[in-house]
């Protein structure tokens, strides 16, 4: 489908209404629900069975609800399928759900990871972070008050043994299903400490891939902060080809200090992206990420950080900004469909220029980088867009 990733880019900044025929047919517990409702926009939806991402044509899409939406979901039952509808136009697309995983009916399994765009094995450790204790957590977060108002099934801080065999689980109950692992969580004080315990369950989860002969297929991703001691990125160097994110999410100074006091104080700006470098040395070109979220700053703010970040080696990564009543900014404004074309035509020129690479392969829900590397941003706009 041509018009898909613009079709997306709307979706994601201007919501979707979830119709009751598709809580009914999420009920039935074959398709991947929200089960994580960390970062939900509107919380009165979180007693519903709600689709977690659905996929139209070869865009993965993050379900966000917010209230007064310009699109809805809704199911066909006669036809078992569901479609996108627009609320101002006759358009209307099919969609398709995304297959839950038969792993995840394993309470031993269920209770430590998740299934993200139905390629991807997530796993959250810690599921706490200090940010939040000291007053300093990214403008953005929900993470506390998820915690605060939800029974997490979740465990709190995960062993390299609840990786390792969550992932073996996984690739035998769910075979040809997972093609990438992700290692991610709140932040430890001690950095140094919160970092080793990323890299040493990026390790157990690429023992389990190589002892299905899968290394090649199933790539390890990590999302963490970098260490305080340098000097430990290169304990990454010992993975098998993994992917790193340490993350800026906006690119000019000033706003970082707005949205990322903890890291500003704790870190800084400076020392983040001489820790990209230094990842760019242990990891090779392009493997090292960092995230800019679209809508927390001026589009051509975001950009010019995209193109300096690609010319030092290091993939950037757009995230499209989705509000939280849980976060410090709350429901605040979100992007504009018009903001997000700037930045996605942008990002295309990017793609062109510089071999970056997506650190979600084809499961980004709220990212636009795998549209991007597709070359889905240079078909033209959709007319009632």
């Amino acid at each position: 489908m041509e018009e898909a990733a613009w079709i997306k880019l709307d979706v994601l900044a201007n919501g979707v209404a979830v119709d009751e025929s598709v809580s009914q047919r999420c009920a039935r517990g074959d398709i991947a629900e929200r089960r994580n409702v960390y970062n939900t926009p509107l919380w009165a939806e979180s007693g519903r069975a709600l689709p977690q991402e659905i996929r139209i044509g070869e865009c993965v899409v993050g379900i966000n609800v917010y209230g007064q939406d310009d699109w809805s979901l809704v199911h066909d039952v006669g036809s078992d399928m569901g479609f996108l509808r627009h609320k101002d136009t006759s358009a209307h697309f099919p969609i398709e759900y995304i297959d839950n995983l038969t792993t995840l009916a394993r309470p031993a399994s269920a209770h430590v990871t998740n299934i993200y765009g139905g390629a991807a094995l997530a796993f959250f450790s810690p599921r706490s972070c200090y940010f939040f204790s000291d007053d300093t957590a990214c403008g953005f977060c929900s993470l506390k008050g998820t915690a605060r108002d939800t029974r997490d099934e979740f465990k709190t801080l995960l062993s390299e043994q609840d990786v390792e065999l969550a992932v073996r689980r996984a690739l035998t109950d769910d075979p040809g299903r997972i093609e990438q692992v992700m290692i991610v969580g709140g932040n430890l004080r001690d950095l140094d400490r919160g970092f080793r315990h990323h890299v040493a369950l990026a390790r157990s989860a690429s023992r389990a891939i190589a002892s299905f002969g899968l290394e090649n297929e199933v790539s390890v991703h990590i999302a963490t902060m970098p260490p305080h001691d340098q000097d430990l990125i290169e304990l990454l160097s010992e993975l098998p080809n993994p992917h790193v994110m340490f993350n800026l999410e906006v690119w000019d100074q000033t706003r970082f200090s707005e949205i990322c006091p903890g890291k500003d104080a704790d870190y800084g700006r400076e020392r983040i992206l001489a820790a990209l470098d230094q990842l760019v040395v242990a990891l090779g070109p392009y493997r090292a990420h960092s995230i800019l979220i679209a809508g927390l700053e001026a589009p051509t703010t975001t950009l010019s950080g995209a193109q300096a970040l690609a010319q030092r080696g290091v993939s950037p990564i757009i995230n499209v900004y989705h509000s939280d009543m849980h976060s410090r900014i709350g429901l605040g404004d979100r992007p504009s469909f018009a903001d997000l074309a700037e930045i996605a035509e942008g990002l295309q020129a990017l793609y062109t220029d510089y071999p970056i690479l997506p650190y979600w392969r084809n499961c980004g829900r709220n990212a636009i980088d795998r549209e991007a590397q597709m070359g889905r941003f240079d078909c033209p706009r959709p007319a009632f867009l």
